[in-house]
Parts: C-alpha cells; sequence; structure tokens
C-alpha cells in the first residue's frame, strides 16, 4: 500500500480529535490510518505548550516538502533580470525564458505571486484578463470547490428560511488588497461586517469567527463562495460549532440574500472605492444602517427586529 501524505482536512480532524481527549491509536483508527502515521504527526507538528495545531502543522510541512524538492532555485539577482525584460524591454514570459534558464511557466507564477502581494508586474503581460494556470490542476476556484461540502448536500431547512441561523458570507473587494468580510443571515437579513487588510484565508476566516462568535448559538450552517479566502472553513465550523457548505461556482443566486444585501452595501462602498481608506467605525455604522432600515419581505420590519423577536430577547450586539 502506498504512502499519502496527510491532507489539510485530515489536519484539522487530528486536532478536533485529540483535544477532545482521543489517544493516538483512537484518532488512526477514526481516520483509518497507521497508528506511527498519526503518532510522528503529533510529535513533529506539535505547537506552543505541544498543543497540535491543524493550521501550524500543514504550514510545517508544507515547509519541509519545499525544502526537500529538487527543484533548482532561482535567486534575486536572476528574477531581478527577469522583471527587467518584463518591465523595461516588455519581453513576454516566454521570450524571456529562450534565454534564461527558467521555464515561461515558472515566469508566470512569479508574476503572480507578485501581483497577489499587491506588485505591478502583471500590467506588463500582453494579455493581462488571461490568468495563467497549470491544465492538471485547474483554476483556484476550482481547487477550493472540492475541499467542502457542497449547497446540495446542505439541510432542508435551510433554504425554507424558518428558522434563524443560517448564514451566507462573502467578501466586499475594492480597489487595494483590502477587503469587506460581509455575513448575512437568511431569515431575518441580519448583516455582519468585518473589515480585513487582505483577502488571506487566515485573515478572513478570524474576522468571520470575531463577527459570530457572540452569536455562536444561532449559526447553524454557513453557505460561501468558493473563493480560496474561505480554504479556513473547517477552522470556521469548530470555533462555530456549525456546518459549512458551498455554492456552485458562478451560481450566486444560491447565495442570493448575501448578494442583494452586498447591493445595499454599495451605496456605501462603491465598486472600485479603497477600502482601505475605512475604519471599523465606518463598517460598523453601514452595519447599523442597513440592520435598523425596514424591509418589504419583512413586512417593513428591520432584521435586527427580526433577529432578535425570534429568540425574544433584546438586540446582540458585537
Amino acid at each position: 500500500m502506498s504512502y499519502t501524505h496527510l491532507s489539510q482536512d485530515e489536519r484539522y480532524q487530528i486536532q478536533h480529535l485529540r483535544r477532545g481527549g482521543f489517544s493516538a491509536r483512537e484518532i488512526s483508527a477514526e481516520l483509518k490510518r497507521a497508528a506511527t502515521t498519526i503518532s510522528r504527526e503529533l510529535r513533529r507538528n506539535r505547537g506552543d505548550a505541544a498543543k497540535y495545531h491543524a493550521r501550524s502543522a500543514q504550514r510545517q510541512s508544507a515547509k519541509r516538502r519545499h525544502a526537500a524538492s529538487t527543484q533548482a532555485r532561482i535567486g534575486p539577482e536572476q528574477w531581478a533580470a527577469v522583471e527587467a525584460r518584463l518591465t523595461t524591454e516588455q519581453w513576454s514570459p516566454v521570450q524571456i525564458a529562450s534565454e534564461a534558464s527558467i521555464s515561461h511557466e515558472r515566469i508566470y507564477q512569479h508574476i503572480a505571486a507578485d501581483r497577489q502581494r499587491g506588485g505591478e508586474l502583471w500590467r506588463h503581460l500582453r494579455c493581462r484578463k488571461q490568468r495563467r494556470r497549470h491544465h492538471r490542476c485547474g483554476t483556484p476556484r476550482q481547487r477550493q470547490r472540492f475541499r467542502g461540502r457542497r449547497i446540495a448536500e446542505r439541510p432542508a431547512i435551510v433554504e425554507t428560511r424558518k428558522r434563524v441561523g443560517d448564514w451566507e458570507g462573502d467578501t466586499i473587494v475594492g480597489k487595494g488588497l483590502a477587503r469587506v468580510v460581509t455575513l448575512v443571515d437568511r431569515k431575518s437579513g441580519l448583516l455582519r461586517m468585518r473589515l480585513v487588510p487582505n483577502g488571506e484565508a487566515d485573515t478572513v476566516m478570524r474576522a468571520i469567527i470575531h463577527a459570530l462568535h457572540p452569536l455562536r448559538a444561532r449559526v447553524h450552517t454557513l453557505t460561501w463562495d468558493n473563493g480560496s479566502e474561505f480554504a479556513e472553513h473547517a477552522l470556521v465550523d469548530i470555533a462555530l460549532t456549525a456546518r459549512s457548505y458551498f455554492a456552485e461556482p458562478y451560481s450566486s443566486w444560491q447565495r442570493g440574500t448575501n448578494e442583494n444585501t452586498n447591493g445595499l452595501i454599495r451605496q456605501y462602498l462603491p465598486k472600485r472605492c479603497d477600502l482601505s481608506n475605512y475604519s471599523d467605525a465606518d463598517i460598523q455604522a453601514i452595519e447599523d444602517k442597513i440592520n435598523q432600515r425596514p424591509r418589504k419581505r419583512l413586512d417593513f420590519r428591520t432584521p435586527q427586529h427580526v433577529f432578535d423577536i425570534s429568540f425574544n430577547r433584546g438586540a446582540l450586539r458585537s
């Protein structure tokens, strides 16, 4: 039987079971993995205070695999020469690769990584709209969609809007790296917003937990877009004791409550605006305005009122 590396999802399960008091042998039986594999994983990837952290373990594993790679390392001087050809002489990656000991695919990867960091190298490509990808792996959205539960698996009660606690989530993008995470309850329309400095999965995950943790008893399901910013959904589920589901690609109507609410938010955060110019207080003010605005579908009651009376208690504030 050939050995396969532990996946990210398996590491989340190990973290959850370990904190639940399971032994290495019990975890191995649960995951149908060799006991030695689990023992080695716990030994090699322990974090602070000898606790196992799935996210840290995944990073350490990736770092070790990268260090063991036989792929040739490319130094700063070589990349500087590549960038000079691209930006000064407007050579294409294929043309640059013809004289350098670097493949054009690696040059495209370098440009893509620079763009994620906010760089401008991609602007010197002749065809900027076409994103380079390895044909075996598919696009980032196609890869992400296979890691979570599909919307078809979601409980039927979610579609009826008969209960509070079924949330839809997305991020609003403007000019620059900053984003706004938006979370909307399907029944009441209650909105939670959080400003984040970037769209990295770890950053978005923390914002989601911060926004919904005070309401965690009222969080049953979460339905996400297929973006890679929701890659840490398993940790969100653990923190909120909820279950995440993913809409089908290019099917924004499956998260219609969230999409419509984002349209309302655009009154205050227009497209192409620089979201980093807004403060947390600005975002909170927008959230309050929308939650206190009467809605026709709620018989002209406000989302905050509908949310509150569903639990027969006063307003819950984050």
